[in-house]
Protein backbone atom coordinates (compact mmCIF):
# COMPACT_ATOMS: atom_id res chain seq x y z
CA UNK A 1 0.00 0.00 0.00
CA UNK A 2 1.11 3.47 -0.84
CA UNK A 3 0.46 6.67 1.27
CA UNK A 4 -0.68 9.75 -0.10
CA UNK A 5 3.62 11.29 0.17
CA UNK A 6 4.31 7.76 -2.25
CA UNK A 7 2.42 9.42 -5.47
CA UNK A 8 5.10 11.18 -7.36
CA UNK A 9 4.73 11.17 -11.74
CA UNK A 10 5.20 8.15 -13.11
CA UNK A 11 3.79 6.17 -10.28
CA UNK A 12 0.99 3.59 -11.31
CA UNK A 13 -1.82 2.89 -8.72
CA UNK A 14 -4.82 0.83 -8.77
CA UNK A 15 -8.20 3.24 -8.29
CA UNK A 16 -11.58 1.28 -8.37
CA UNK A 17 -9.61 -1.81 -9.86
CA UNK A 18 -8.25 0.40 -12.92
CA UNK A 19 -4.92 1.26 -13.54
CA UNK A 20 -3.72 4.60 -13.28
CA UNK A 21 -0.18 6.57 -13.52
CA UNK A 22 0.45 9.51 -11.88
CA UNK A 23 1.02 12.71 -14.41
CA UNK A 24 1.43 15.59 -11.50
CA UNK A 25 1.06 15.48 -7.85
CA UNK A 26 0.76 18.88 -5.88
CA UNK A 27 1.25 18.67 -1.91
CA UNK A 28 -1.38 21.40 -0.36
CA UNK A 29 -1.82 22.05 3.21
CA UNK A 30 -3.76 25.29 3.98
CA UNK A 31 -3.92 27.01 7.32
CA UNK A 32 -5.63 24.87 9.84
CA UNK A 33 -6.55 21.96 7.57
CA UNK A 34 -5.54 18.95 6.66
CA UNK A 35 -2.83 18.54 3.95
CA UNK A 36 -4.22 16.63 1.19
CA UNK A 37 -2.15 15.55 -2.25
CA UNK A 38 -3.72 17.02 -5.52
CA UNK A 39 -2.90 14.90 -8.48
CA UNK A 40 -3.74 14.32 -12.37
CA UNK A 41 -4.01 10.45 -13.18
CA UNK A 42 -4.16 8.87 -16.34
CA UNK A 43 -5.66 5.75 -17.04
CA UNK A 44 -3.71 3.52 -18.28
CA UNK A 45 -6.19 1.43 -20.58
CA UNK A 46 -8.12 3.87 -21.83
CA UNK A 47 -5.75 7.27 -21.92
CA UNK A 48 -8.47 9.29 -19.82
CA UNK A 49 -6.63 12.11 -17.90
CA UNK A 50 -8.54 13.08 -14.16
CA UNK A 51 -7.76 15.04 -10.97
CA UNK A 52 -8.55 13.20 -8.28
CA UNK A 53 -7.56 14.50 -4.11
CA UNK A 54 -6.16 12.27 -1.76
CA UNK A 55 -6.12 12.48 1.78
CA UNK A 56 -3.65 11.63 4.46
CA UNK A 57 -5.69 8.61 5.74
CA UNK A 58 -6.55 7.13 2.44
CA UNK A 59 -4.13 4.05 1.75
CA UNK A 60 -3.65 4.10 -2.13
CA UNK A 61 -3.38 0.36 -3.38
CA UNK A 62 0.20 -0.12 -6.06
CA UNK A 63 -0.88 -1.24 -9.33
CA UNK A 64 0.34 -4.47 -10.30
CA UNK A 65 1.57 -4.54 -14.04
CA UNK A 66 3.53 -6.99 -15.28
CA UNK A 67 6.20 -5.54 -17.91
CA UNK A 68 6.30 -8.49 -20.95
CA UNK A 69 9.22 -8.01 -23.64
CA UNK A 70 7.93 -8.77 -26.81
CA UNK A 71 8.03 -8.79 -30.54
CA UNK A 72 5.87 -7.63 -33.11
CA UNK A 73 5.41 -10.15 -35.71
CA UNK A 74 2.55 -9.35 -38.07
CA UNK A 75 -0.30 -7.56 -38.77
CA UNK A 76 -4.05 -7.98 -40.26
CA UNK A 77 -6.26 -5.13 -41.48
CA UNK A 78 -6.56 -3.50 -37.76
CA UNK A 79 -5.27 -5.75 -35.75
CA UNK A 80 -1.60 -6.03 -34.25
CA UNK A 81 0.05 -9.14 -33.57
CA UNK A 82 3.03 -9.70 -30.95
CA UNK A 83 4.73 -12.57 -28.96
CA UNK A 84 5.80 -12.85 -25.83
CA UNK A 85 9.63 -14.66 -25.05
CA UNK A 86 7.66 -17.33 -23.23
CA UNK A 87 6.00 -17.95 -26.77
CA UNK A 88 2.42 -15.94 -25.88
CA UNK A 89 1.13 -14.21 -28.84
CA UNK A 90 -0.89 -11.28 -27.86
CA UNK A 91 -2.82 -8.99 -30.37
CA UNK A 92 -3.86 -5.30 -30.34
CA UNK A 93 -6.44 -3.31 -32.26
CA UNK A 94 -5.37 0.29 -33.69
CA UNK A 95 -7.50 1.99 -30.88
CA UNK A 96 -5.29 0.66 -28.18
CA UNK A 97 -2.09 1.59 -30.14
CA UNK A 98 -2.58 4.64 -31.80
CA UNK A 99 -0.28 6.41 -32.93
CA UNK A 100 2.50 3.35 -32.08
CA UNK A 101 1.08 2.17 -35.52
CA UNK A 102 3.70 4.68 -36.91
CA UNK A 103 6.63 3.83 -36.19
CA UNK A 104 6.00 -0.23 -35.99
CA UNK A 105 8.06 -2.68 -38.24
CA UNK A 106 8.29 -6.46 -38.30
CA UNK A 107 10.51 -8.27 -35.78
CA UNK A 108 10.79 -4.81 -33.68
CA UNK A 109 11.34 -5.75 -29.78
CA UNK A 110 8.54 -3.67 -27.76
CA UNK A 111 7.14 -4.00 -23.80
CA UNK A 112 3.81 -4.61 -23.22
CA UNK A 113 1.97 -4.28 -19.78
CA UNK A 114 -0.36 -6.71 -18.74
CA UNK A 115 -2.84 -5.70 -15.92
CA UNK A 116 -4.57 -8.51 -13.88
CA UNK A 117 -4.08 -11.30 -16.56
CA UNK A 118 -4.89 -8.67 -19.98
CA UNK A 119 -2.57 -6.98 -21.92
CA UNK A 120 -3.47 -3.37 -21.92
CA UNK A 121 -0.37 -1.37 -23.83
CA UNK A 122 2.71 -1.43 -25.07
CA UNK A 123 5.52 0.83 -25.64
CA UNK A 124 8.03 1.03 -28.00
CA UNK A 125 11.79 2.09 -28.11
CA UNK A 126 12.18 5.22 -27.51
CA UNK A 127 14.36 5.76 -30.57
CA UNK A 128 14.01 3.60 -33.69
CA UNK A 129 15.95 2.88 -37.18
CA UNK A 130 13.51 3.54 -39.87
CA UNK A 131 14.13 3.84 -43.95
CA UNK A 132 12.95 6.86 -45.79
CA UNK A 133 11.13 5.29 -48.44
CA UNK A 134 10.45 8.27 -50.36
CA UNK A 135 11.48 12.23 -50.07
CA UNK A 136 11.23 14.53 -52.45
CA UNK A 137 14.16 16.39 -53.69
CA UNK A 138 15.36 19.39 -52.50
CA UNK A 139 14.94 23.02 -54.41
CA UNK A 140 17.84 24.81 -55.11
CA UNK A 141 17.81 27.81 -53.11
CA UNK A 142 15.78 26.26 -50.36
CA UNK A 143 18.88 27.00 -47.65
CA UNK A 144 16.75 28.46 -44.87
CA UNK A 145 18.85 27.12 -41.79
CA UNK A 146 16.99 24.52 -40.45
CA UNK A 147 14.65 24.25 -43.63
CA UNK A 148 12.65 20.55 -43.57
CA UNK A 149 10.90 18.48 -45.48
CA UNK A 150 8.31 15.83 -45.38
CA UNK A 151 9.33 12.15 -46.69
CA UNK A 152 7.51 8.92 -46.04
CA UNK A 153 8.84 6.37 -43.85
CA UNK A 154 8.90 2.60 -44.94
CA UNK A 155 6.18 2.13 -42.00
CA UNK A 156 4.31 4.70 -43.99
CA UNK A 157 4.61 7.48 -41.40
CA UNK A 158 5.35 11.26 -42.52
CA UNK A 159 7.35 13.21 -40.68
CA UNK A 160 9.77 16.57 -41.38
CA UNK A 161 13.12 15.60 -42.51
CA UNK A 162 16.10 18.58 -43.23
CA UNK A 163 16.58 18.82 -46.84
CA UNK A 164 19.55 16.70 -47.53
CA UNK A 165 17.55 13.36 -46.54
CA UNK A 166 16.87 11.22 -49.60
CA UNK A 167 15.14 8.31 -50.33
CA UNK A 168 16.50 4.35 -49.65
CA UNK A 169 18.70 6.48 -45.83
CA UNK A 170 17.88 4.77 -42.56
CA UNK A 171 17.46 7.48 -40.01
CA UNK A 172 16.75 7.48 -36.22
CA UNK A 173 13.22 8.44 -35.08
CA UNK A 174 11.92 9.53 -31.64
CA UNK A 175 8.94 7.47 -31.46
CA UNK A 176 7.49 9.65 -28.19
CA UNK A 177 7.44 13.00 -30.51
CA UNK A 178 8.44 11.13 -33.86
CA UNK A 179 10.51 13.47 -35.31
CA UNK A 180 13.93 13.20 -37.11
CA UNK A 181 16.87 12.90 -35.24
CA UNK A 182 20.11 11.88 -37.11
CA UNK A 183 21.21 9.99 -39.70
CA UNK A 184 21.50 5.79 -38.34
CA UNK A 185 24.80 5.19 -37.80
CA UNK A 186 26.42 2.22 -40.43
CA UNK A 187 27.06 -0.69 -38.00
Amino acid sequence: MLSMNDLRPGVLIDLEGEPYQVLESNFNKVAQRRPVMQTKIRNVITGKVRSETFQQSDSIKEAEIERLKSKFTYRTKNEFFFQSEGGEKMGFGEDILEDKIKFLKKDMQVDIFVFKGKPISLELPIKVILEIKDAPPAARGDTVQGALKDAILETGAEIKVPLFIEAGEKIEVDTRTGSYVRRAQEE
